[in-house]
C-alpha cells in the first residue's frame, strides 16, 4: 500500500530537508534533478547541500545521493544552475559563509558525465558588484547567449529593490559585470508586487516568446512565483507584462529546463510536507510544461504525467481529475470520508478549499488540472497554479464529486 504520509510522484527524501530544485538537465537518454538538502533535519540549516536524483520519464525518481557538499571553501551549497560545455558539465552554485549569509558567492564545480562521486568544485568566480549597495545577493543562472555566456544572479539593491544582476564570459571562467538586466522596486504594485529581492531568476523561451521567473522574496519571507514577458537585448531583459504564476504559499524556487521535446518545463518547491516520525520534510513537485496562451503564460502537468492515468486503482494514492467546466458544479475529494479538497468557481475565479488553506483565483472555469498525490495538492488553472502539503496521513477515497479520477503510482 502508498505511504499515507509520502507522496508516490513527488519526490522527497527517505530522510532529511529538501527545498529548492536545481539543474534540471535532459543529457540525452535520461532526466537529472539536483536539489537543496539537509541530511538528517526537518528544519532548513546553512549547511546545505546538492542531493542528486534521476528519471527515466520524468514521472519517477531514483535518489542517487550526495553529488555537493560545504567544504572548508563554503559553509553551505546553495542554489544555482548547470550547463553542458565541452568538458561535460558545469554546475554555478551559491557558496555562502555563516558570517555573512546573505551574500553569496559564485564558485563552479565539473562532472564529466553526471555520475556519482564525479563532481570536483573549482574556483569562486562571482561576487556582488562593488559600489553597487548591494544588501543580498545568490542564486546564480547560466546561459547561453550567441558566442558568450551570461549569468544572472538574484539581487537585492538598497534593501528595497530587486534586481537580477548580469554577467559574462567568453569560457565559463573569467567573468565580467555588466549591469544589471532587469530591477523593480518593491513599492510598485501594479499589476503586482515582486518584493524585495528576486530569488532564483531565470530566463526561458516559451511559445517563442522571452520570459524572466523570479522567486519573491522580502524582509525574510518567501511569497509566491512572478513571471515577465519581454525582451532580450544583450544582458538586459526588458520586461512588458508581469504576473503571478502561483498563488499561495506552496510552490516557490522553480528550476527551469528544456523536456526531451525541447519545450520550457518547471520544476517548483512545494513548502510544508512534514514527517516528524520519518525524519523527512519537503518535496519537489510534479513536472509542469510552461505555455503562452492568448499572451499570458499558463503551467499545465506535463504530459508525460498528464496521459498515463487508469481508471483501476489498485494501490495508488494518487490521482488526476479534469473536471470538464467548473461552471457545471465544484470537484470534491475526500479522504477516509473528510473533505479534503474542494475545487469550485465563483464571480470569475477558482476557489480551492485544501484543509483549512483556501485561495481564490481568477480563471477561467475550464482547463483546470487538479493533482493529489498522498499529502500533497497541485491545482493548475489558467490564472495562477496552487500547492498545498495536507497535514497528516491522507488517504483519497475511491471517488471524486464532479469529476472522475485518473489513478497513478
Amino acid at each position: 500500500m502508498a505511504d499515507e504520509l509520502r507522496p508516490a510522484l513527488h519526490l522527497t527524501a527517505d530522510r532529511g530537508w529538501v527545498n529548492d530544485p536545481l539543474a534540471p538537465t535532459w543529457d540525452g537518454e535520461r532526466y537529472h534533478l539536483f536539489f537543496q538538502y539537509v541530511p538528517d533535519s526537518v528544519e532548513w540549516a546553512p549547511h546545505c547541500h546538492w542531493g542528486h536524483a534521476v528519471s527515466d520519464d520524468l514521472v519517477h525518481w531514483e535518489y542517487r545521493g550526495i553529488a555537493l557538499a560545504p567544504d572548508g571553501e563554503d559553509d553551505g551549497v546553495w542554489s544555482g544552475s548547470m550547463v553542458r560545455h565541452d568538458g561535460g558539465f558545469r554546475v554555478f552554485y551559491t557558496a555562502v559563509s555563516l558570517d555573512d549569509l546573505p551574500m553569496g558567492r559564485v564558485r563552479w564545480a565539473d562532472s564529466p558525465d553526471l555520475s556519482p562521486g564525479s563532481w570536483v568544485k573549482g574556483d569562486v568566480v562571482v561576487t556582488a558588484p562593488p559600489g553597487a549597495d548591494v544588501t543580498a545577493f545568490r542564486d546564480p543562472f547560466v546561459y547561453r547567449d550567441g558566442a558568450v555566456w551570461r549569468m544572472l544572479v538574484g539581487t537585492s539593491l538598497g534593501g528595497n529593490q530587486a534586481a537580477a544582476t548580469s554577467f559574462s564570459s567568453p569560457d565559463l571562467s573569467e567573468w565580467t559585470y555588466e549591469g544589471l538586466a532587469a530591477s523593480r522596486s518593491s513599492a510598485l504594485t501594479d499589476p503586482l508586487w515582486t518584493g524585495t529581492l528576486w530569488e532564483c531568476p531565470q530566463l526561458v523561451t516559451a511559445g517563442g516568446a522571452r520570459v524572466l521567473v523570479a522567486s519573491v522574496w522580502a524582509e525574510d519571507a518567501l511569497h509566491h512565483v512572478v513571471a515577465a514577458l519581454g525582451t532580450t537585448e544583450g544582458p538586459t531583459f526588458s520586461p512588458r507584462s508581469w504576473q503571478q504564476l502561483t498563488v499561495g504559499q506552496g510552490y516557490y524556487a522553480p528550476a527551469a529546463f528544456s523536456d526531451a521535446e525541447g519545450q520550457p518545463c518547471l520544476v517548483f518547491w512545494i513548502r510544508g510536507l512534514l514527517d516528524r516520525s520519518a525524519g523527512r520534510a519537503g518535496a519537489l513537485s510534479v513536472v509542469h510544461r510552461l505555455e503562452l496562451v492568448d499572451g499570458r503564460l499558463r503551467l499545465r502537468l506535463h504530459p508525460a504525467l498528464a496521459t498515463r492515468g487508469r481508471e483501476r486503482r489498485d494501490a495508488a494514492n494518487a490521482a488526476i481529475a479534469e473536471p470538464a467546466d467548473l461552471g457545471d458544479g465544484p470537484v470534491r475529494l475526500t479522504s477516509r470520508g473528510t473533505a479534503a479538497l474542494t475545487v469550485s468557481h465563483e464571480e470569475g475565479k477558482v476557489v480551492v478549499e485544501a484543509g483549512a488553506e483556501v485561495v481564490a483565483i481568477e480563471a477561467s472555469p475550464r482547463g483546470v488540472q487538479v493533482l493529489v498525490d498522498g499529502p500533497c495538492i497541485e491545482v493548475l488553472t489558467s490564472g495562477g497554479a496552487f500547492a498545498h502539503a495536507l497535514p497528516g496521513p491522507t488517504w483519497w477515497d475511491d471517488r471524486a464529486q464532479g469529476a472522475d479520477l485518473r489513478w497513478l503510482d
